[in-house]
């Protein structure tokens, strides 16, 4: 069977995370407390070795937007926990304090996250330049000025205000959160599988890859843990050359490979610098800024060519789809088209024609006229969702009734051909859809099933409720199924793929890419496994936030 694609309401919660109910809820807030303190504990006290305190760059703030990010308000007791212990164990201030600054530790990530998931885009989050601008916005520059304005109002509360203190302390704490968000979030996001960046889930690296990745972290290593004499006035802009070498592992390795190059090289640099090893030892100005600039430059570029880039490939690859797509519909739409203008003619010539024959004709063209509108209508109807000027007017329904209503319509097919349809019973969902476009749905989904069943044959419409509060309405059937190469494809307009296709079976192929557009726009998702000669199972899975249980009584 194929794997199942289906996308949660959070497009970047893991999957172990959303099915493994408490127990995983339990140990992956524990796994993120301990991941916060152990970083806090690390940095705060090699900071402090060399007499920095606070921590310029406060690291555990990745872990907090990452844990964010990926569990959303179910990561909050994690995030607090972790900075409840952090604070009041490594800098020992009251606890009311403590519980106060891990409140805003806590508050900052989460808003930030939750903003990222309102504005990122349908494609992957850093496939986009638009991507890349939502997640910088929100990581290093909403979240952490949130957690700034926490922590700069409970270290003056009660004091009288002096707006320069004030501003100090944010700033100060803004840099830091910032800092350590951009030096691990992202990699850690791909490396964790919340993101899988341009070009999928990174693949092993070839020989000369993996010698040229580790040829440019050798040169990083060299540059900032080396000793160095203050005074050189022009070696502190050899390292902004990394950003070469490091650009090309973005285009010619994986997003992955860059980016966790990048944090390596922010690290090192970062505690290079502290020690008083690296090129940034100029003696002049702040070496500890330079480490910024350098890790905002390198991040940003990374990002930037890479969602470019794919930005490039992504039209590259429409415009190919659109030619295929402008060709099979005109292909389309001229065989009716044919049929109406041959037949017309004939039911046209002066001698006339023989008045059963005449009635055969005008059915064959009232048949190509439905053929026909109805292949427009799913045109208008795939390229309106495509343009999102789909407006969705959005109600409580009944999932039960649409299944219901659904199957009444294929019904009188079904039993012409001897197809028994079963809806066993299942719990009463109400969901927050549209209900016309919900029954489209179903109808395509149906239509196909009923299509593509043999005589005899039967058909399964099951309704169920996930651990996680998600619906799942799926069509079963045991008819021709779909072949493996084609099922990747199945969503393509115009592909039909099914077995029953060459039997001369009607359709347009524009169903299930019009079914599939519908439900993204409730925020869901429409998966298919099939195996040829015995069936095709047809799920449509709509997220928890728009599902629950009716009301009894």
């Amino acid at each position: 069977m194929a794997p199942n694609l289906t996308r949660p309401t959070n497009p970047w919660k893991p999957q172990a995370l959303a099915a493994g109910g408490a127990p995983m809820y339990v140990l992956g807030n524990l796994a993120i407390a301990a991941a916060y303190f152990a970083l806090a504990m690390i940095v705060s006290r090699f900071f402090a070795a060399y007499g920095v305190f606070p921590s310029p760059i406060w690291l555990p703030a990745s872990v907090a937007m990452v844990a964010a990010i990926g569990g959303g308000l179910g990561a909050a007791p994690g995030i607090y926990l972790g900075a409840l212990v952090a604070n009041y164990v490594l800098f020992d201030p009251p606890i009311a304090e403590a519980a106060a600054i891990a409140a805003t530790n806590s508050a900052g990530p989460l808003i930030g996250a939750a903003l990222l998931r309102r504005w990122h885009p349908r494609r992957g989050l850093f496939d986009s330049f638009s991507g890349v601008v939502a997640f910088l916005v929100c990581t290093t520059l909403v979240a952490p000025a949130v957690t700034a304005l926490g922590g700069a109002v409970t270290l003056t509360i009660g004091e009288p205000f002096e707006a320069t203190k004030f501003y100090t302390i944010w700033i100060g704490w803004w840099l830091s959160d910032s800092g350590g968000t951009l030096f691990l979030a992202a990699a850690a996001m791909l490396w964790l599988g919340i993101e899988t960046g341009q070009r999928g889930p990174a693949e092993p690296l070839a020989p000369r890859e993996a010698a040229v990745w580790l040829a440019v972290a050798v040169v990083a290593l060299a540059i900032f843990l080396s000793p160095t004499s203050p005074g050189a006035s022009i070696r502190w802009a050899f390292p902004f050359l990394l950003v070469v070498p490091i650009a090309w592992i973005a285009l010619r390795m994986s997003l992955r490979a860059a980016l966790t190059l990048v944090s390596l090289v922010a690290i090192v640099a970062s505690a290079g610098t502290v020690a008083g090893f690296g090129l940034f030892q100029t003696g002049a100005g702040n070496s500890l800024q330079l480490v910024g600039v350098l890790v905002v430059v390198l991040a940003m570029t990374v990002l930037t060519i890479v969602a470019l880039v794919a930005e490039r490939r992504s039209a590259e690859d429409a415009n190919r789809v659109k030619s295929m797509f402008l060709a099979t519909a005109s292909h389309e739409l001229r065989t009716p088209l044919n049929t109406i203008i041959g037949l017309a003619s004939l039911l046209a010539e002066p001698r006339g024609q023989p008045p059963e024959k005449s009635l055969e004709y005008a059915r064959d063209i009232e048949r190509s006229g439905e053929h026909l509108l109805a292949l427009i209508d799913d045109l208008l109807d795939l390229s309106k969702i495509e343009a999102g000027r789909v407006d969705l007017r959005e109600s409580d329904v009944s999932l039960g009734d649409v299944v219901q209503h659904a199957v009444a319509f294929v019904a009188g097919e079904a039993r012409r051909r001897r197809i028994e349809i079963a809806v066993p019973a299942g719990p009463i969902l109400l969901a927050r859809a549209d209900r016309k476009a919900l029954l489209q749905i179903l109808l395509n989904l149906l239509s196909n099933a009923v299509k593509y069943t043999h005589e005899g044959g039967s058909i399964v419409v099951e309704t169920r409720r996930e651990i996680t509060g998600a619906a799942e309405i799926s069509v079963v059937d045991n008819g021709s199924g779909i072949e493996p190469d084609a099922l990747a494809r199945i969503f393509t307009p115009f592909e039909r793929g099914r077995l029953g296709a060459a039997r001369g079976v009607p359709g347009t192929g524009l169903g299930l890419a019009i079914a599939l557009g519908l439900a993204r726009l409730h925020d869901g998702n429409l998966t298919l496994e099939s195996v040829v000669a015995r069936g095709t199972r047809a799920t449509l899975r709509l997220p928890s936030a728009r599902v629950r249980l009716a009301e009894s009584g």
